[in-house]
């Protein structure tokens, strides 16, 4: 039944409403979020003059219940004011499975979700998806330039570390090394082959970047009519 269902709410802001998106989380009483810092792919000449190569953002991750991930994208629209271009954008990704311990919580949460009766327009479900590219450290340039060849129009950078099996590093070939970059861009779906191919292209396991490149479906979105370039 929906009301049993779980979806990833993901949010990619301005670092600057980084406080706005924190205390937003905390009133809507949603339990699980994880945030983290992230670099967008939009350059311009003042980030050049003060020696940075794009404008940082926060990234969140957060879980929702499905029955309500509409109103909840619409709060955040509008608290972090989505409808300034370059501020930030959000979207959903449906969950298949989830713990028991996981849905029981969520069962006895009750998120502040009252409807707005101002609220940005939802961009429709099911036109876009997440590409999530995994390089090695340093690459996030060259996975950006083979992606807007493509006709992406921007991405988000978030540093990680790797972990990896024998048996996985056997398998693929390369060595699992502890620095990683993950590329999130968001892709219109008749864009989307087209560009992970020319990332797998530039940047693929036999490649400098030795890469890994996924996609996942989008459920609902907010923002990226005007924010897509300022991934």
């Amino acid at each position: 039944m929906k009301e049993d269902r779980l979806k990833a709410l993901v949010t990619i802001v301005d670092y600057s409403y980084a406080n706005t998106l924190r205390d937003l989380i905390k009133k809507l009483n949603i339990p699980i979020s994880l945030v983290s810092h992230g670099y967008g792919s939009a350059k311009s000449e003042i980030y050049d003059i003060l020696g940075f190569g794009s404008p940082k953002k926060i990234v969140a991750v957060s879980i929702v219940k499905d029955e309500v991930s509409l109103e909840i994208l619409k709060k955040f629209g509008k608290k972090l004011n989505f409808d300034k271009k370059g501020t930030g954008i959000a979207f959903t990704i449906g969950l298949n499975s989830v713990s028991s311990h996981m849905l029981n919580l969520y069962k006895n949460c009750d998120m502040n979700t009252e409807s707005e009766s101002e609220a940005d327009e939802m961009e429709a479900s099911g036109d876009y998806s997440l590409v999530i590219t995994i390089v090695e450290s340093g690459h996030f340039d060259m996975v950006m330039e083979s992606a807007k060849k493509a006709g992406a129009s921007g991405g988000t950078l978030v540093h990680a570390r790797g972990l990896g099996s024998k048996e996985a590093e056997k398998f693929l070939g390369i060595t699992i090394q502890p620095e990683k970059d993950i590329v999130l861009i968001i892709a219109p779906n008749d864009k989307k082959t087209a560009i992970m191919q020319s990332i797998t292209m530039e940047a693929g396991l036999n490649k400098e970047g030795r890469g890994i490149c996924f996609s996942l479906p989008v459920s609902e979105a907010i923002g990226l009519m005007d924010n897509t370039e300022e991934q």
